[in-house]
């Protein structure tokens, strides 16, 4: 959900928020991560992509093994070739039109506007900020200029700032660009109440189990999260159900 509002915010939005000397003293240190030509990356669990486009066209190659005009080679294991008559289609396998097609909608995919606040959700709303979730998942975003009307100039509910973190050892995978293996992109909560499974490998299957296995800079708000009354953290949850 959102995502072409993702893609529609400024760079100068985003390297704002960043703070990698940790200046401001809160222990979050958010820094981009760049393509190899340096563009400011955004999308992915590594942030390693800068523009959409750019994602869904490795999502296709990569994870269903659709080939598309801005990845026309399949994926390989070690370089080794694919057998013969294992994979017939000539590539690209989808053509430009389609994946424009597949871009449109996956860009305006609205995101879906919060539930309206309970009072139980209102007060996990004001905890969220006191114990430091927002220092990440900044609120609201606004995107830049556009020439497309609904995301010209649109501020909407984010809950991300698109920088990395490091996240600690317990949740470290891969590095990708700049994203060292326990550095990962803050996770947009747009439609958060639709998820099924937390974090970058669905490993929570809980909200309540993603918070805990915050690490890293994270450590702090997990901490506070854990310290909380019962009724609290359930006001908490409420709020996060809400997005």
């Amino acid at each position: 959900f959102g995502r072409g509002l993702l893609d529609a915010v400024p760079d100068s939005v985003i390297l704002g928020y960043a703070d990698p000397d940790d200046r401001n003293h809160d222990g979050i240190r958010g820094r981009p991560n760049r393509s190899a030509d340096g563009r400011i990356g955004r999308f992915g669990r590594k942030a390693s992509e800068p523009a959409l486009k750019n994602f869904n066209a490795g999502a296709f190659v990569i994870e269903i093994g659709v080939t598309n005009p801005a990845q026309p080679n399949e994926e390989t294991i070690g370089g080794k070739p694919i057998p013969p008559g294992v994979d017939p289609v000539r590539d690209p396998e989808i053509n430009q039109e389609q994946l424009d097609l597949a871009n449109d909608f996956v860009r305006f995919l609205a995101a879906p506007s919060p539930k309206r606040l309970t009072e139980e959700a209102k007060q996990g709303q004001k905890l969220f900020s006191r114990i430091g979730c927002a220092g990440c998942h900044i609120g609201t975003l606004r995107t830049g200029d556009s020439p497309v009307s609904a995301l010209k100039n649109k501020t909407f509910p984010a809950y991300t700032d698109l920088l990395l973190h490091d996240m600690g050892p317990e949740l470290a995978d891969i590095c990708f660009g700049l994203a060292t293996p326990s550095d990962f992109r803050t996770e947009p909560l747009i439609g958060l109440r639709f998820a099924k499974q937390f974090l970058h490998d669905g490993r929570a299957k809980t909200l309540e189990q993603a918070v805990e296995l915050h690490g890293g800079e994270g450590t702090g708000a997990r901490d506070r999260f854990k310290k909380l009354s019962a009724r609290d953290r359930a006001a908490l949850l409420a709020f996060l159900k809400s997005l």
